[in-house]
């Protein structure tokens, strides 16, 4: 299909009276690309030269969002990574920007977007979409990111190698911050920016953070403004992960009637978690590939009692109450999420290039890139502790009923995070938070937040906030949205929980 591409330099894009950018009332800028015979307008950078974005504006034929929308691709290297913004419905240049990351690693953030807490909402069938009343678009503007390259919508040219770490992943999205708030909207640079995400960002997020934190403090170099990050059922540290699954399944902390494992299985949990536990401290203290592996396969013992049993019809690891109702991510709104996104109509109007065969939900080639390295069994502590070092504020939210990133893990290194907030933040006891859900005020969860300073002599304060959420697994904002919507509420305006 043959697309044409109007392309301008950032100065000669703001210098056309009827260019590119429209001023609206109360003079807000943004963009306005001419969509009448489906061009994009590419966006480069001085400071990026081999680096640009093309974007174009979508209306609500596609997802059913109620504010301004645009998609578009960064591109770079024979690289190009998909993105889909929403303006706030609210005042987007005064409410905040967040970023969202789903995991995997190599499932699309398109989940999050029509499956979860974006404008949108995937019907059954897969065949139109519709107004989400709980999107967190209500109280920021969006962006959702296909993200390491590779997945989703995002692809690589034929010579080109698919990132295997969160590392090279991070500095690829740090660029695309930099040309998206430096030259798409200029704007967004004035209103707090946090990155929110599931899963897998669990890596992804503190990774980013790390990365954007370091590069904030290059000189003449513009900063990105990071507020906060969010983490909901992370995947932060596999030892504690593992850690949590006798909690999980051999006890009724989730918030279930009674254990889901009988005491036979649940005693060779307790038996193997010591050395598994052991060798998996050895990784993480050299982490060589082969070590490792060796600490995966001991650990294996474990999950597989759960994991064997996880397929269409099996059981749930993203929610011990339920069962998996298709292979290997078991929500079957995915697969209708990827016939959506694969039909002709939709991928016109996104302008989908030739080199894109098909839309997966997850990418196998993403997910294998990264078990070739030793991504997977690292532990993303150390980025969290840098981030609150450096006066980013951070919030883990937890579903209670999720095996594959539990609670019961979760707040196990939470609590182990060496932090100078970690005493007061270990003594405190989880307490009760409630949320308002069909207009009745319930328990919602738990939670425990500590504030402390920012230490060698630096301004303000870190904040560190767990939350925890009844009645939901992997998925919160699927499976509580509007609590979700609530938690998300209060964390942006610092609001008491």
């Amino acid at each position: 299909m043959r697309r044409w591409l109007a392309e301008w330099s950032f100065a000669g894009l703001f210098a056309l009276a009827t260019g590119a950018v429209a001023v609206s009332e109360g003079s807000q800028a943004l963009l306005s690309c001419n969509s009448e015979d489906g061009s994009f307008t590419t966006f480069r950078s001085p400071a990026f030269p081999s680096h640009s974005i093309r974007i174009k504006e979508q209306n609500d034929e596609v997802c059913d969002a109620g504010s301004k929308q645009y998609t578009g691709w960064l591109e770079f290297h024979g690289k190009h990574i998909f993105f889909w913004y929403f303006d706030s419905l609210n005042d987007p240049l005064a409410d905040p920007l967040t970023l969202w990351l789903t995991g995997g690693p190599g499932v699309s953030s398109l989940v999050g977007l029509m499956l979860e807490l974006g404008p949108c909402r995937i019907q059954t069938g897969g065949n139109h979409t519709e107004r989400n009343p709980y999107s967190w678009t209500r109280y920021s503007s969006m962006i959702f990111v296909d993200q390491p390259v590779g997945t989703g919508l995002s692809y690589v040219d034929s010579h080109m190698n698919i990132p295997t770490t969160s590392e090279i992943a991070a500095e690829d999205m740090y660029i695309f911050l930099q040309i998206f708030m430096t030259e798409v909207f200029p704007e967004r640079r004035q209103t707090a920016f946090h990155i929110a995400g599931e899963s897998y960002a669990g890596h992804y997020i503190p990774t980013l953070s790390r990365e954007i934190l370091r590069q904030n403090r290059v000189p003449e170099t513009p900063e990105i403004p990071l507020r906060s990050i969010l983490v909901g059922n992370g995947y932060i540290s596999p030892l504690d992960t593992i850690y949590g699954y006798y909690e999980t399944l051999c006890t009724t902390k989730p918030g279930v009637d009674e254990p889901v494992f009988n005491q036979t299985r649940c005693k060779i949990i307790s038996e193997n978690l010591p050395r598994c536990i052991s060798i998996y401290e050895v990784c993480y203290r050299y982490p060589d590939e082969v070590l490792c592996r060796a600490a995966d396969a001991v650990c294996g013992v474990i999950k597989e009692l759960y994991h064997n049993e996880s397929h269409a019809g099996g059981r749930d690891p993203f929610d011990i109450t339920r069962i998996c109702e298709v292979d290997h991510l078991c929500f079957s709104q995915t697969l209708e999420i990827q016939k959506y996104i694969n039909k002709p109509s939709t991928w016109a109007a996104l302008g989908v290039p030739e080199a894109v065969l098909n839309f997966s939900i997850e990418s196998k080639e993403v997910a294998s890139a990264f078990e070739a390295t030793t991504d997977l069994y690292s532990n993303a502590m150390n980025d969290i502790k840098y981030t609150l070092e450096h006066g980013v504020d951070v919030l883990i939210y937890n579903g209670n009923l999720d095996l594959a990133c539990n609670t019961a893990g979760n707040l196990r290194w939470a609590d182990a995070l060496r932090w100078n907030g970690q005493a007061p933040f270990t003594s405190e006891d989880l307490k009760p938070w409630y949320s308002n859900v069909g207009g009745s005020k319930v328990k919602a969860g738990s939670f425990k937040e500590v504030s402390a300073s920012v230490p060698n002599g630096g301004s303000g304060k870190q904040r560190f906030a767990f939350v925890t959420v009844d009645k939901s697994g992997h998925m919160v904002p699927l499976d509580q949205p509007e609590v979700a919507l609530d938690l998300y509420q209060k964390w942006l305006f610092q609001i008491s929980f």
